[in-house]
């Protein structure tokens, strides 16, 4: 079997989402400068197989419009931002950066690799929230 171009394109935009979530959750826990970020997640082993301007774009959006990102979560939660545990508030902030700011990918891909995350790195029914929980923000963004 052949890599097309395009599967090649898809797979680095997965493993761009994948390390982001990761800065962003890394940051989240301990809050440093999007240069620091950048310089730590890109030591890592990972880092070849992704889109670097695509992985730095998510990064700092969400760094920077963290404000807004959060102020737009529980607006459209009946949850208290402080009480999403931090892996899913990571998945979720990186989600609302992309369908808010990015726009680049249909949500239902987005949705679909933020579920994958909360399978991989949430508890046990993570991945449960998070589908409900960005299915509803999506129709209350509409």
């Amino acid at each position: 079997m052949t890599v097309s171009a395009k599967m090649r394109n898809t797979n680095r935009n997965i493993w761009s989402r994948r390390l982001a979530f990761q800065a962003i959750y890394s940051w989240s826990i301990n809050p440093c400068s999007v240069e620091d970020l950048l310089g730590l997640f890109s030591n890592d082993e990972n880092f070849e197989k992704l889109d670097s301007d695509y992985f730095n774009n998510i990064i700092t959006g969400v760094i920077s419009n963290i404000r807004h990102i959060d102020d737009s979560i529980q607006d459209k939660s009946d949850i208290d931002i402080t009480k999403i545990n931090i892996v899913e508030l990571s998945i979720i902030r990186c989600y609302v950066y992309e369908i808010i700011y990015n726009k680049k990918f249909p949500y239902e891909v987005i949705i679909s690799e933020s579920v994958k995350l909360a399978k991989k790195f949430g508890g046990q029914d993570s991945y449960k929230f998070i589908n409900a929980f960005l299915e509803n923000y999506k129709k209350l963004e509409e």
